[in-house]
């Protein structure tokens, strides 16, 4: 309680930054101008990564189904209220599924909240929700007007949500580092979950971060229910050592018994970047890949967040990855991005044939120098039918 105490005290005496939705420029609009194909904001620009955010009360019981949607968005506008931010300044939602036919449903009681304004970048995927009972499960990414210039990366917890984690955390202007999953191997969910969270740490390391840098953590968990997301939440407080741990988001995946999670995550970078851009700091001793970096750092111009892109209805594999490269490709180039600035990538992944294709083009398309730093999971579905692949991605433009 008091952490968001003084997070709003602080936002209530320091004069806002007043970026509003014209610090977004959002690429090609949605007709129900509930979402758009990818959104620029520049990367100085603090920006609030959430927590999950499920339909439930304070007690943590579900809602009735047909009510889910509408509290789940009550709840997400409560988080971004207090973090200084709205509705319509949200850059990107993910949103977990358990039932394809939400999407649409989801997307049309946002529009309601935006009274006519551009709505953000979207991905879905399909997956039961980490809360028995729960049909979606919803994180966000905004811009603030919380005051951050020259401080730390500020985590919050909000009253009636989790107290395990914050809620949400604001990341400063500052560079900001994606570091790709990474995974131990352990049959035991709890050891491989602290085996991973130390190996990101030992990766902050050599990156001159600390554990107090990191915005979000994303965990790809098999099994994702709430005895695993527990686990998870569990293993996060004890690696931060009594702090507040940073928002938590977790996505069901599928993979062997002996790798039952992977964890990516979002930080923030004090020390100043290098020379370019965006570059790809190596993280020895783990293998470097011609297809994904072990991590991105963005140290200047605006970042591209492009929505999950899907290819056709009921195409083949083949036709569906080269229908979102294409797309990709394009949505970069009007942003004044291109396949060497993408820092990175979400791929979803529920149809083995797309999987094999993903294979086959990153290396015809990516430089092997400088791809984005990515996590790949095999998912249930990506709540949409006819389609076994959705990719997004974050570049960089000038």
């Amino acid at each position: 309680m008091h952490q968001i105490a003084a997070f709003l005290l602080t936002l209530s005496l320091v004069a806002p930054l007043a970026l509003g939705d014209d610090a977004l420029r959002r690429l090609r609009v949605d007709s129900d101008r509930a979402g758009t194909t990818a959104v620029v904001v520049s990367s100085n620009v603090p920006l609030v990564h959430t927590a999950q955010v499920f339909p439930v009360d304070e007690q943590g019981r579900p809602a009735a189904d047909e009510a889910q949607v509408g509290l789940v968005l009550d709840r997400l506008d409560a988080v971004l209220k207090a973090a200084g931010s709205d509705a319509s300044r949200v850059v990107r939602l993910h949103v977990v599924l358990a039932r394809d036919d939400l999407r649409d449903a989801v997307r049309a009681a946002f529009a309601g909240r935006l009274d006519g304004r551009e709505g953000p970048a979207w991905t879905f995927v399909g997956g039961e929700p980490a809360v028995p009972g729960a049909l979606l499960a919803v994180d966000a990414v905004a811009t603030t007007d919380a005051p951050t210039a020259g401080a730390a990366v500020a985590r919050a917890v909000v009253p009636g949500f989790s107290k395990s984690q914050a809620t949400f955390a604001v990341l400063p202007g500052w560079p900001r580092v994606f570091i790709s999953g990474q995974a131990e191997p352990d049959e035991d969910l709890a050891a491989a979950t602290r085996k991973t969270l130390r190996s990101l740490g030992d990766s902050l390391k050599l990156l001159g971060l600390d554990r107090d840098d990191v915005v979000q953590l994303k965990a790809f968990v098999q099994p994702s229910d709430a005895a695993a997301a527990e686990v998870v939440a569990r293993e996060s407080s004890a690696f931060f050592e009594g702090g507040t741990p940073p928002p938590l988001v977790v996505v069901g995946w599928k993979s062997s018994t002996s790798q039952p999670i992977e964890i990516e995550l979002i930080a923030a970078s004090p020390a100043p970047g290098g020379p370019d851009r965006l570059d790809f700091p190596p993280l020895p001793p783990l293998k470097p890949s011609p297809v994904f970096s072990r991590s991105a750092r963005v140290n200047r111009g605006s970042l591209v967040y492009v929505s999950g892109l899907m290819g056709p209805e009921n195409a083949t594999g083949a036709e569906q990855v080269r229908s979102v490269f294409d797309d990709l490709r394009a949505v970069l180039d009007e942003a004044g991005s291109d396949f060497r600035q993408m820092a990175k990538a979400t791929y979803y992944v529920s149809d083995p044939a797309a999987d094999a294709a993903l294979g086959a083009i990153r290396p015809l398309l990516y430089d092997p120098d400088r791809p984005p730093a990515a996590s790949k999971a095999a998912v249930a579905g990506v709540a949409a039918p006819g389609r076994g692949i959705a990719v997004d991605m974050i570049a960089v433009a000038p």
